[in-house]
């Protein structure tokens, strides 16, 4: 009821789905190539993994018309299953009905959460596979359930071929470290996990054989360009430009059109292939599929390492950059420019009482200026100061109860399990957003938001178990009577 009582609220506020990214946005192949091309193109992407377009082809093909529509819907149906699967990974967890339904229902209502749901990119479909895949991973470890731990597979599967933060890394770590703990049950998961891997091993193969990288993207360099040359200043990169240190290429801003990169690439021969030919779409966009731009992000991560290798400093100014972002609320996203004015009082609201956030931070070049003048300090103001705190401590607090727990033997094998899966996810993924991007760790931050959601729950219930003990103690010790004359509450579903 809260759920659909809050979408309702929010629509009559005026937020509206925003299908505006399949249009001009570089993570969607052109619309009409999904429409009529869609195997082949999917097939020849190499920027990022093929999940995310075939999920986004298949709606264009279904309501070619009304796909807005048709996404949103879905959008709505994987909202209202992560508010539930969040509740459920706090209640098996020993969480009260109580603190999970307030976190849940806090969570679910929250302007960001809100504005991730009417914004057509992958982020909100990620976030329902990581607690769908977590909620499966439960079911397995309770009940050794065969289909659970398919599924399990099959949902870390969508999430490497929909976002390239997934890595085969992350997939091996993941069944490596399940078949360790699991020993009783080692063979079942190697046979489980091996179809998925073998399937991603396929596309890395592919895209090895076809673009010469083994990986399920090449955007690596790219991703270079953001976190070394993006970080000088306009004198330092001419300097490096005119030591030879880096190319005229980086001069460039990552997404600029091909013909400005004319002069430094060879124009490959056109293959008959749309989207390894064509480096515009039919809507202008550009398209960073075409095979010229291999050579640019080529040169990109070439000049990337030469930075590294020379001049650390511009890295360590991208790092700085994207832990500050990291902590900026969900909802403060300059790509929100359709739903959050009109959610605006919320959206502030929201993030001054809950996050700390004392002044707005959406204008990202007015904090460049701020920090260029020396104005550090006062720029702690613009992010979440609560989550710059909180955040660390939970995560923090969440390892040290996982490995008291298991070291004492108070935590079963299925909840050690589980928050070790929420853990991992939560230092993987923070790892790899802030240390190979900037400026929108808040965006990669979201998707695993709801495992915070669910370690805060736990660590809330602890507190009050803690408190029941203390007042239970100071009772007894004042009545001076035998512990078996006051028992303490106890939780059916915790026992």
């Amino acid at each position: 009821m809260l759920f659909v009582l809050s979408r309702l609220g929010y629509y009559l506020a005026g937020v509206r789905f925003d299908a505006r990214p399949i249009l001009h946005y570089f993570q969607f192949v052109d619309p009409e190539l999904l429409k009529h091309r869609l195997i082949q193109s999917t097939y020849y992407l190499h920027v990022q993994p093929p999940g995310w377009n075939l999920y986004t082809g298949i709606a264009l093909k279904l309501f070619p018309h009304s796909y807005p529509i048709a996404l949103h819907i879905a959008q709505l149906a994987m909202g209202l299953a992560i508010c539930w699967l969040i509740y459920y990974l706090m209640r098996v967890l020993g969480v009260s009905r109580w603190i999970a339904f307030v976190l849940a229902a806090w969570f679910t209502v929250s302007p960001g959460v809100v504005l991730f749901e009417n914004y057509m990119l992958y982020e909100y479909v990620v976030s329902f596979l990581l607690v769908a895949a977590a909620a499966a991973l439960w079911r397995n470890a309770a009940r050794n359930s065969l289909p659970c731990l398919l599924l399990f597979f099959v949902l870390l599967l969508a999430l490497v071929f929909v976002r390239n933060m997934f890595h085969l890394v992350y997939a091996l770590a993941i069944l490596a470290s399940l078949a360790y703990v699991s020993k009783g049950r080692r063979r079942s998961i190697l046979l489980a996990g091996a179809l998925p891997l073998l399937v991603i091993l396929g596309l890395y193969t592919k895209n090895w054989i076809l673009f010469g990288s083994f990986s399920g993207s090449t955007w690596l360099g790219m991703n270079m360009n953001t976190i070394t040359a993006h970080q000088l200043t306009g004198r330092e990169a001419r300097d490096f430009v005119n030591r030879g240190v880096i190319s005229q290429v980086s001069l460039l801003d990552p997404g600029s059109p091909i013909q400005l990169y004319r002069p430094y690439i060879h124009y490959p021969a056109r293959t008959g292939i749309p989207v390894l030919d064509e480096c515009v779409t039919s809507n202008g966009a550009t398209n960073f599929n075409c095979l010229a731009f291999l050579q640019v992000e080529h040169a990109y991560a070439r000049d990337g390492l030469a930075l590294l290798q020379c001049y650390p400093l511009a890295y360590f100014r991208s790092f700085e950059i994207a832990w500050f972002t990291y902590f900026l609320p969900a909802g403060d996203f300059p790509f929100f420019d359709l739903n959050r004015p009109r959610i605006r009082a919320i959206d502030r609201f929201w993030n001054v009482v809950f996050f700390g956030q004392f002044k707005d931070a959406s204008d990202r070049k007015e904090l460049r200026r701020l920090a260029d003048q020396g104005a550090r300090t006062s720029l702690v103001l613009h992010t979440g100061i609560f989550l710059m705190i909180g955040l660390p401590a939970l995560f923090i607090w969440g390892v040290t109860y996982l490995v008291r727990g298991v070291r004492r033997k108070t935590l079963d094998r299925r909840s050690a399990i589980l928050i070790g899966f929420l853990l991992f996810n939560i230092a993987y993924l923070t790892a790899v957003a802030n240390l190979l991007s900037s400026f929108e760790n808040n965006r990669y931050r979201f998707p695993f938001d709801a495992f915070y959601v669910v370690l805060l729950g736990v660590a809330l219930e602890c507190i009050k178990k803690a408190q029941l003990i203390r007042r239970y103690r100071t009772a007894t010790a004042v009545s001076g009577l035998d512990a078996i004359t006051f028992p303490l509450p106890s939780n059916r579903s915790t026992t």
